[in-house]
């Protein structure tokens, strides 16, 4: 049987992850390990100066004391002693579109899968009046079943975007690049009631660039957009540059 490891950034409680849990159910044996409060934009974080706790809620369901990547690492290497095939994070309650993975906890929830060489998959609904937490788990269930099936490279990730449509149904899925993303330039000061400064960082995703076959134009034609991640960072063509440079 199949072994399925599922987590958020959203918590324990969040009602994306429970949906999540009961359709990805027919793949196989699935365990949840996620954040026992909201953990949004923790990036890979990993809590390594002091304790993470681990509770168990019920059967296969453990809440943690930490962030979303925590929860996979403690979740692959303890609870799950190694023997995983596939981390699935999300659903989230919002998207997680082009610049967004550098910040999302769930998508490193799967990234750190990744690390560890798992098949991963991070997936999040967009925001939306209808909060159609099924239909985007259905379309995760399509895409958790082809990677159960095939072999993914090591160190690689997808991230799923699924619209969440008033009337009708999505489309279909289309892979895609990572787009743009536009966030609000500004940092918000304020004044506490003693009168001192403090400062308020989250401010609105604005929009994106909807550049043809990213992520953004496929949500916006009402496809969910599936796209392939790397842990490699390395720019391979400013790496050609560098090097012809006279640093010595």
């Amino acid at each position: 049987m199949k072994k399925i490891l599922i987590t958020n950034d959203d918590s324990i409680k969040a009602p994306g992850i429970e949906i999540l849990r009961d359709a990805l159910s027919g793949l196989g044996k699935v365990i949840t390990v996620a954040p026992a409060r909201p953990m949004n934009a923790t990036g890979n974080s990993l809590t390594l100066h002091k304790p993470v706790r681990i509770n168990k809620i019920s059967k296969d369901k453990y809440s943690v004391s930490g962030t979303p990547a925590d929860c996979s690492r403690i979740g692959i290497l303890t609870v799950m002693e190694d023997d995983v095939d596939l981390i699935v994070s999300g659903i989230n309650d919002g998207a997680n579109l082009g610049d967004d993975v550098n910040y999302s906890g769930t998508v490193a929830g799967a990234r750190e899968g990744a690390l560890l060489k798992i098949s991963s998959l991070s997936v999040s609904l967009l925001s939306g009046d209808k909060r159609n937490f099924s239909q985007a788990a259905d379309i995760a269930v399509k895409v958790a079943k082809k990677l159960l099936e095939e072999n993914m490279p090591d160190r690689k990730l997808l991230n799923l975007n699924v619209p969440d449509l008033t009337d009708g149904k999505v489309k279909g899925i289309k892979v895609t690049n990572l787009g743009i993303r536009i966030y609000e330039r500004k940092v918000r000061r304020r004044q506490d009631p003693l009168g001192r400064d403090y400062y308020w960082i989250m401010g609105e995703k604005l929009d994106g660039h909807t550049t043809p076959k990213t992520d953004f134009e496929a949500v916006s034609k009402e496809y969910a957009s599936l796209t392939p991640l790397t842990l490699d960072a390395t720019d391979k063509k400013l790496l050609k540059t560098l090097e012809n440079w006279d640093l010595n």
